[in-house]
């Protein structure tokens, strides 16, 4: 018989991949697919992204973005906004809102400044500016809360009041005399300088977001604090103390001003009267382009956080290109007339009382 030596085809079977293995790759295709959904549909992923486009931008447009000296500086002014904004974000969720804390600027600035030139002591210092702000925050909320007035027109007025006690309290620059070291470098200098200069008012900033976000989300007091702005009546009938949460927010507010203001006189080397012209802009900008709500019981310290970061960055990108500086002053503004516009559109949308 004559045997067929002829090359056959080889049949090659496809490796068989499990069903748990499809299962896998499925799941791992959605949860990338919902992680880019939720960044674009988020207030807080929203603002990141225009951040980091903004920066790339300005890298491109400026050769001096990137330097060690501009990063310090921008980060250092972000520092000082997002700090108050901490503590307003926590007042605006319970309903209120405190126009006073660009008068603190000036107003804890100086006799802060006095304190340590009389005790040469930093401690007693930073403990002093932040009783007085304390203080500050006491009688906000007392005449707020206890007199039945609005907290927009008590603190338009003590806006007016701190100013005039700044002026009052010093006719000119309180310049510094203890000469303290430590004033410098803790509240002035950088953690590390390379490769980019990160400020040690970005480290305390870090420690007070960390605390506030805690205080916020993981404890009853952050519950109590979004139960107050979002239905107060209901919050009462609930057993929750409503005046004594907002008394909390009003002092918290008031006591992070402070410890901004002092960061900021640490920065001049100098207590002025005439610090924090339109600070409460800026605060109350960041917090509602952050997600906030002035109808109370919305909003969130990251998306804070970053709004500070995008204000700040609109504000050194107007300095570093060359654009008029005036912007710098309307943009607090623009940025409040669309967040409240925005927000009533959605509450109408979602039919929110």
């Amino acid at each position: 018989p004559i045997r067929d030596y002829s090359p056959r085809p080889i049949a090659v079977t496809a490796p068989s991949i499990s069903a748990n293995e499809l299962e896998l790759k499925e799941r791992r295709g959605n949860s990338t697919i919902d992680f880019v959904r939720q960044i674009l549909t988020s207030t807080q992923g929203v603002l990141f992204l225009i951040v980091a486009v903004l920066w790339m931008y300005l890298a491109n447009a400026s050769d001096v973005f990137w330097s060690n000296r501009n990063i310090g500086t921008l980060l250092s002014t972000v520092s000082l906004v997002a700090m108050t904004a901490i503590g307003m974000t926590l007042l605006i969720i319970a309903r209120e809102v405190d126009l006073s804390v660009g008068s603190m600027q000036a107003f804890i600035g100086v006799i802060a400044m006095q304190e340590l030139n009389r005790h040469e002591s930093l401690l007693l210092g930073l403990l002093f500016a932040l009783a007085v702000g304390a203080v500050i925050g006491l009688i906000n909320a007392g005449l707020t809360l206890w007199l039945g007035i609005s907290s927009f027109v008590v603190t338009l007025g003590m806006l007016s009041i701190i100013r005039g006690a700044a002026y009052t309290t010093t006719s000119a620059a309180v310049q510094n005399d203890h000469k303290l070291s430590s004033f410098k470098q803790v509240f002035n200098g950088a953690f590390i300088t390379e490769p980019i200069r990160i400020p040690w008012p970005v480290v305390v900033l870090a420690v007070v977001f960390t605390i506030f976000t805690l205080l916020l989300t993981r404890t009853t007091f952050g519950r109590y604090v979004y139960a107050v702005g979002g239905n107060p009546k209901a919050a009462a009938l609930a057993g929750i103390p409503v005046n004594k949460v907002k008394v909390a927010c009003f002092v918290l507010t008031s006591m992070l001003a402070s410890l901004s203001a002092f960061m900021l006189i640490a920065r001049m080397n100098s207590g002025q009267n005439n610090a924090g012209f339109g600070f409460e802009l800026q605060v109350i900008g960041a917090v509602l382009l952050g997600g906030a709500s002035l109808a109370g019981g919305k909003g969130t310290l990251v998306g804070t956080l970053f709004a500070a970061l995008l204000l700040g960055t609109l504000n050194n990108g107007i300095t570093l290109l060359g654009y008029n500086p005036n912007w710098q002053t309307a943009i607090p503004g623009i940025v409040i007339l669309a967040a409240i516009f925005f927000d009533s559109v959605r509450r109408r949308a979602t039919h929110e009382d």
